[in-house]
């Protein structure tokens, strides 16, 4: 009965921690969706720059911030170990990294040119999304710092100020963006740029906040964050990179193994680009509430293993991909059953709603491996064991994923008798680079787990 109770309050633990995190993701993904929206009807010059800039941007910007994830694991065992003297340190190091590399990362995305170059767009394109991504680059450093207070705040316990904030970013975005596009303050329009402006403004205040909010709220201010500031510390900054590192480099592989997708299939025509961008819209959401619980996960079960309770370790690992199994089946099912609906509703082309609702049931069944490998990649990031998880990734999603989804693509699997599929061949790719992954992480986290018992 005990053991029950205890199951019963973590799945209550994970779900109230995931729930304010999902909300803040939700939130986060608005404005990519309001930029999208606003460029649309500005013109056509600037929605390619939004479309072109927004997908360099956040490739860049997930990549860094899965870096400054680092800390998280970090400041959640000192925390569950007790270790509160070690959590000031240990946050303003994480902020110095987050410094520097915004920094580095704006000036690589404010000189663009070396990438815009390599691409056919035409010449009006690539000097709107330019301007629009020079911009875009000086939100890069607050994203970083504020992700940093975020990830410290997961580490507590305490993400429930991250849905505040998030739902605040979104409220303002969807006026000032506008209001800058269209030029409502009386100022001279700034079309897409605008939207760029309003993500500065809006990054640098969440910054601000989140910094302010550790420093000052009551559940906060007795850690002293922010008090003593001490110098960057190679040895300390060195800590965070070690497990920052491959996270980042998993990100970078989860993001771009998607977002290539779509160069890859575009000799297929537009109708492809289509149904790829309709289908990974709806798997983009769908993968919020996995990673929401996941990053639940990952914080828990650092606490747990600073305390060194190996059995509330290996309880948060099971709860958490029940969990998220269980959610991602819901969405499944729900996917399948209106996903007809959903593609008729998104767009109007019929060649491209035939293609994307004959490949609906498989990104519905995707949801359910992606969920398992999701959960696991997170719960090892928490007992700060990153490179397993980055190996994973490489492997799957590089190999299988893109360069499996290539070939099935345009050239088929000839000994199975199976001709080239078209866009559904990347697709299928993915599902079986997912399903491995799903079984490479089990094995694992096996071996994880078998570890904990003998402490």
């Amino acid at each position: 009965m005990r053991s029950e109770n205890n199951t019963r309050a973590l799945f209550g633990a994970l779900l109230a921690h995931a729930s304010p995190i999902l909300v803040a993701q939700l939130a986060s993904m608005s404005t990519t969706v309001v930029d999208t929206i606003i460029a649309g009807h500005v013109g056509t010059i600037d929605l390619a720059a939004v479309g072109i800039g927004s997908g360099i941007y956040i490739s860049v910007m997930l990549a860094l911030a899965g870096i400054v994830q680092g800390l998280t694991p970090i400041a959640a065992q000192h925390f569950g170990a007790g270790r509160i003297a070690q959590l000031p340190a240990c946050f303003q190091q994480g902020i110095w990294l987050a410094g520097i590399l915004g920094m580095a990362g704006a000036v690589l995305l404010a000189f663009p040119d070396w990438l815009l170059h390599a691409s056919s767009m035409t010449m009006q394109i690539e000097v709107r999304t330019h301007a629009y991504l020079s911009m875009l680059a000086l939100a890069l450093p607050g994203t970083l710092i504020y992700r940093t207070c975020g990830g410290m705040l997961n580490a507590l316990g305490r993400p429930r100020m991250l849905m505040y904030l998030g739902l605040g970013n979104a409220c303002v975005h969807v006026l000032l963006a506008p209001a800058l596009a269209f030029g409502w303050f009386g100022t001279a329009p700034l079309g897409a740029v605008g939207c760029a402006v309003s993500n500065v403004v809006i990054t640098t205040l969440l910054a601000i906040a989140g910094m302010a909010y550790l420093a000052r709220s009551k559940h906060c201010r007795t850690l002293h964050l922010l008090t003593g500031w001490q110098a960057p510390s190679a040895a300390k900054i060195g800590e965070i990179l070690r497990v920052g590192l491959p996270i980042g480099m998993s990100a970078f592989v989860e993001i771009t193994s998607f977002a290539l997708i779509a160069l890859m299939v575009a000799p297929l025509g537009p109708v492809a680009v289509g149904g790829h961008r309709i289908l990974g819209s709806f798997g983009g959401v769908c993968y919020m509430l996995p990673l929401s619980i996941s990053i639940a996960t990952l914080a828990m079960v650092g606490q747990a293993a600073g305390a060194q309770d190996w059995s509330r370790v290996r309880k948060t690992i099971r709860v958490g991909l029940l969990l998220g199994v269980g959610s991602s089946t819901c969405l499944a099912l729900l996917l399948w059953a209106s996903g007809d609906a959903l593609i008729r509703a998104y767009t109007p082309d019929p060649a491209v709603q035939t293609l994307a609702i004959s490949l609906i049931a498989l990104i519905a069944f995707y949801q359910l491996f992606d969920a398992v490998q999701t959960v696991a990649a997170q719960a090892l990031r928490g007992l700060k064991q990153s490179m397993g998880p980055m190996t994973i990734h490489i492997l799957c999603f590089w190999g299988i994923g893109m360069a499996g989804g290539w070939w099935l693509c345009y050239r088929g699997a000839r000994l199975l008798g199976i001709a080239p599929l078209g866009l559904g061949g990347f697709w299928w790719a993915a599902t079986i680079a997912t399903v491995v992954a799903s079984v490479m992480f089990a094995v694992l986290l096996k071996i994880a787990l078998r570890r904990t018992k003998q402490h």
